[in-house]
């Protein structure tokens, strides 16, 4: 409690400069809001172990930009974002996990994923290096995966990974609704194969349709606001006005 509660040291002038360089989203806050994300940033050094493995190798330049990604979502909502976990892990690419399931019949299923990034519930957030600069390299393309998985963190916080994460009672009734109704939709479309407005991948589970859908948010605004309004609308509520905003 004494670190977390310790008053972080603020980052310094010029490596807050090379992560705005370095980060388009970044690039694109003005004023309060960037002043709001670098001391979240600060907030997540002091708080959270980043660790990478596999021969990986950060310097503070790095290690900041992935503490400033992994804010930018908690613009809003604040650093009662950060809580429930303490460790950023960080692959070098894609990584490998063993997956196992249980079917109706009772038989056991065993396999490896290849993943991009993870969030556990009660555990660290996992990303691939690879692709946090692929997003960098193309901001505007409809992914970003440190934001898809913070997504999950804050879904994660009212216990239940559903798509939904903490909101006043009006607004998560609202929220509920709409979610839903949308990702109705865009399951009947992927199971008819029809064209999806985003991600297929979305259509996987109500989670997975909220952290597909706030990276677009950050990445594709107006492809999401086109296909998905009101939905767009919800997560400006949430996560502030896009960066990449047109209007």
């Amino acid at each position: 409690m004494r670190r977390w509660w310790r008053p972080p040291a603020p980052i310094e002038a010029s490596l807050w400069r090379q992560t705005r360089a370095a980060l388009p989203w970044v690039a694109a806050l003005e004023g309060e809001r960037d002043q709001r994300l670098r001391e979240l940033s600060a907030r997540f050094m002091h708080s959270k172990t980043i660790t990478p493995v596999a021969g990986l190798v950060l310097d503070p330049a790095q290690r900041t930009m992935l503490a400033a990604l992994c804010c930018l979502p908690l613009l809003e909502f604040g650093e009662e974002g950060l809580h429930g976990w303490s460790q950023l892990i960080v692959y070098p690419e894609a990584f490998r996990v063993e997956r196992s399931h249980m079917d109706a019949a009772g038989v056991l299923h065993q396999g490896n994923d290849e993943l991009i990034g993870e969030a556990w519930d009660a555990g660290p957030v996992i990303l691939s290096w690879a692709d946090v600069l692929a997003d960098c390299a193309d901001p505007r393309g409809g992914f970003c995966v440190a934001a898809h998985e913070i997504a999950h963190k804050l879904d994660a916080l009212d216990g239940v990974l559903d798509g939904t994460p903490p909101l006043p009672r009006d607004w998560q009734l609202e929220w509920a609704r709409d979610f839903q109704r949308a990702y109705d939709a865009l399951v009947a479309d992927v199971e008819a194969g029809r064209t999806s407005p985003i991600d297929p991948y979305a259509a996987e589970a109500p989670e997975e349709f909220f952290a597909v859908a706030t990276e677009y948010h950050f990445s594709d605004p107006g492809t999401l606001q086109e296909a998905l309004p009101d939905v767009a609308a919800h997560l400006a509520r949430l996560y502030g006005r896009p960066p990449f905003a047109t209007d």
